[in-house]
């Protein structure tokens, strides 16, 4: 996808479970950080998401929280006594970045909840906190799916064997 937005070739390296992309451009580094308004750093340092993204239309704001999902979103079944249900969750550092999604969520009717949890991360022995917002239910998996959806191939894998697809 790098290559095809971005004419870039990264480097890939894998460490502790996640996989990482290097990319040395000057230029998209500018362009993100200049055009479109994002941190240079970590992505913890973006407190809330740029106001563009709030200003988009809704296809392209269907767009890109179907990128995001794809990028920091996951899903499974809870199971409960009484029954299994889906559960779309996204998990972030930052408050403010997941109180927007949550808002544009609402431009699609999707419900969602948001809390914090606070919890060892044992890759790096420290206390981590994150945010969360989850999409729970039958009806709101398929709101979701039907008006943003998930373009990652390993979710989709996950979507079927769940057996969610049909959902």
């Amino acid at each position: 996808m790098l290559r095809d937005l971005y004419d870039v070739n990264p480097g890939i390296t894998e460490s502790h479970g996640s996989i990482f992309l290097y990319v040395y451009s000057k230029g998209l580094v500018l362009f993100k950080h200049e055009i479109m308004g994002m941190p240079i750093g970590r992505k913890n340092q973006l407190g809330c998401l740029p106001a563009y993204i709030h200003r988009a239309t809704t296809p392209w704001v269907a767009k890109f929280l179907s990128g995001f999902y794809d990028t920091d979103g996951s899903v499974k079944l809870r199971h409960t006594p009484a029954r299994a249900y889906p559960r779309i969750s996204f998990a972030q550092k930052v408050r403010g970045v997941v109180a927007d999604v949550k808002r544009l969520l609402n431009r699609f009717s999707i419900p969602s909840t948001m809390y914090v949890n606070s919890y060892l991360d044992h890759r790096t022995s420290f206390l981590e906190t994150r945010w969360f917002l989850d999409i729970n239910g039958y009806e709101n998996f398929r709101l979701f799916m039907a008006h943003i959806g998930t373009r990652n191939p390993y979710t989709l894998v996950r979507i079927a064997l769940l057996g969610l697809e049909g959902s």
